[in-house]
């Protein structure tokens, strides 16, 4: 898991998920969730980006179930940096897994399911991406 010594949100993370690991049980979904959301920061878009595949990677390790909303994290992140092409997403997130020097240091855990997983994820990511991008788009003709 995890060893993030900063910003306090990321060592808070890095505690939840060790806990996680250990005593699954002891931290509902919805907990972990908004465990997870919590340690996001403002930015721009693409740092985001890069923090956030950090924070999730681990997470939807440890639940893979949650990794449809975990991943729509990062997406929606893309889809405000103007991308438009789910095709691109996966790409994305093996670059922040192998960056020689990224925004926020992804873990062995995060690295392995990046690397590993995360490829094999198309069709829910096109599903997350499609679904975050009519949101957005929602969000446009409303204003």
């Amino acid at each position: 898991m995890p060893t993030w010594t900063s910003p306090p949100q990321l060592v808070a993370l890095a505690a939840l998920y060790a806990q996680a690991q250990a005593h699954p049980e002891t931290i509902s979904d919805a907990a972990f969730i908004e465990a997870v959301k919590a340690a996001h920061w403002p930015t721009n878009c693409w740092s985001y980006v890069e923090a956030s595949f950090a924070i999730i990677a681990p997470a939807c390790l440890l639940r893979p179930h949650l990794t449809a909303e975990l991943i729509a994290l990062p997406i929606a992140a893309m889809i405000a940096g103007g991308l438009d092409d789910a095709g691109q997403v996966i790409a994305i997130g093996l670059d922040c897994a192998t960056r020689d020097a990224p925004y926020v240091e992804v873990s062995e855990d995060g690295k392995r399911w990046l690397t590993q997983v995360w490829p094999g994820l198309g069709e829910v990511v096109e599903n997350v991406f499609q679904a975050r991008l009519q949101a957005a788009l929602a969000d446009d003709d409303d204003e």
